[in-house]
Order: structure tokens, then sequence, then C-alpha cells
């Protein structure tokens, strides 16, 4: 037996649309939370040279979709203006990473007609996590995108110490890889102290 129809929603999306390798390529928003950033392992992967390994983290939350950067060298700007803190994203912004321009597609909100909704910014209260200084000496390292064994080799410990380092942070971090731990450390500021 068929059940009823489901609607069809559709997903938010960043589409390139700067000249170059990556024009065109486009990227839908399908989780709460996705990493954009040069480095491979981001959710949204764009390798260009402007673009920094963890350069900002687009959140979905409250019903609505939020951009922060995350420290990164060339900036985050929407509409030109660039992004400090969080910021919401509406139907048809222009977005930058450094020097990739994309534009932000929310087809439901243009659907919906909620362009000229009135979006109140809340301050999330975000309690830091504490981390001891070896796991902050570890998160400087998965920062910089070093392998277990040469984390190992650096503290002179063995492989299996740094995979139960790298676990407390990421369970102290409530996250479940590196990229996600970089980009939660940044954001709550913890790498500062690890410099």
């Amino acid at each position: 037996m068929v059940g009823p129809a489901k609607r069809l929603t559709p997903l938010p999306t960043l589409v390139i649309v700067s000249e170059g390798s990556l024009q065109g390529q486009s990227f839908s928003l399908d989780q709460d939370e996705a990493v954009v950033g040069r480095r491979e392992s981001s959710d949204v992967h764009l390798p260009d040279p402007h673009v920094s390994r963890t350069h900002a983290v687009v959140r979905k939350h409250s019903g609505a979709v939020w951009i922060e950067d995350l420290g990164s060298t060339g900036g985050t700007w929407v509409n030109d203006e660039q992004v400090t803190g969080a910021r919401a994203l509406q139907h048809g912004d222009s977005v930058r990473f450094g020097a990739v321009q994309a534009r932000f597609d929310d087809r439901t909100a243009a659907m919906e007609r909620e362009d000229a909704t009135e979006m109140l910014e809340v301050v999330p209260d975000v309690e830091r996590p504490v981390l001891s200084p070896r796991q902050k000496e570890v998160l400087a390292y998965l920062r910089d995108g070093l392998t277990n064994p040469e984390i190992a080799r650096r503290l002179g410990v063995t492989e299996r110490t740094v995979k139960a380092h790298c676990q407390e942070v990421f369970d102290r971090l409530g996250t479940r890889n590196r990229t996600s731990a970089v980009a939660a450390a940044l954001r709550l500021g913890l790498l500062d102290d690890a410099e």
C-alpha cells in the first residue's frame, strides 16, 4: 500500500558565482552545521588559495540559516559587509569567502515570502568547555592538519595515546571529527590559548 505523498522542501544552497574552476558548483546545506573551508574534509570544500582551511561555519538554528566566520584570513562577507559574529542569511544574499563569491538560495523562504520577516539575533549562551594543556596542544596540531603519527612523534607518545586525546577533545567539544572540533574550538576561542 502506498502512503500519502510527501511535499519535497528544497534545501538551502550555496551556488558559486565567481569566475574560475568552482563556478557553477552548488552545495546543498542538508546538515544542521556545515564547515566551509579549503580542507578536503570540509562539508563545503572550496579548494582556493584565498579560502582558509576552516574558513566559516553555516548553521541552521531557530528556522533560519546563520553564517559565522572562523577567524579566516580573507574574511567572510555577506552583501559586501564583513561578517562579525553570527549573521542570518536571506534568499539571494551574496556571500564571499576570501575571493570566492557565492549566492545563497533558500527557495523555501522565497516560496513562503519570508524575505521581509524581521529576524532577531539571538546570542547563544555557550559555556566554554575546559581543556587540559595537553588537549589544547593536540587541538592546535589538529588545526595545523597533522596526522596522528605526526602528533605522536611531536609529543613523544604512542598513536593510541593521541587517539585517546583526540576522542576526549571531540567529547568535550561535542563533535565527531577533526574538522568539526577545530571549527568549534575556533568559534569558542579555545585555540587562542593554544598558540
